[in-house]
């Protein structure tokens, strides 16, 4: 078996799936949050097993997970319209590859329905991750709530 490998997500990845946002957004998007309680709340509040079970039933939803080494530790969901709404990796497995494929085949997807440009709002700690998948900047940042700033991007596919 492969060291790290991304399927479709199931309801079974649940607990799981929401740990791993929650560990992404609370330890490697500190620079964004500021550990700011309000921001932190707001983020975070609909990260819960019975969210993550409505992006799966959502038809307009592709969720996939990240399995590295037996473990999920990468979870990522796009759109029918394009746009790129989750990709978050455990802080353990930061820079082994998880992400980068999760992405891959959230792009994938995004061809089988025929989609010719993803968008996303990136964090300031995923900028570089984006930006070395070819994605550019779509714009300026955007405040989005309490100190978090969105950065949009975007990436044509070919």
């Amino acid at each position: 078996m492969s060291k790290c490998f991304v399927r479709k997500a199931t309801l079974e990845d649940a607990g799981n799936a929401i740990a791993v946002l929650r560990a992404s957004i609370s330890e490697l998007c500190a620079a964004d949050h500021k550990n700011d309680e309000a921001t932190m709340a707001r983020w975070l509040g609909n990260k819960t097993t019975e969210v993550f079970a409505s992006w799966i039933y959502d038809s307009k939803n592709h969720v996939v997970v990240g399995i590295f080494e037996g473990e999920l530790k990468g979870v990522g969901l796009i759109e029918t319209s394009g746009d790129l709404r989750l990709c978050y990796v455990h802080p353990d497995r930061q820079r082994v590859g998880v992400a980068r494929l999760v992405v891959a085949k959230l792009e994938a997807q995004a061809r089988q329905w025929g989609v010719s440009e993803i968008r996303l709002t990136s964090s300031a700690n995923a900028r570089g991750f984006y930006e070395h998948l070819g994605y550019v900047s779509a714009g300026e940042p955007i405040h989005e709530f309490g100190v978090l700033w969105d950065f949009p991007y975007r990436k044509t596919l070919v």
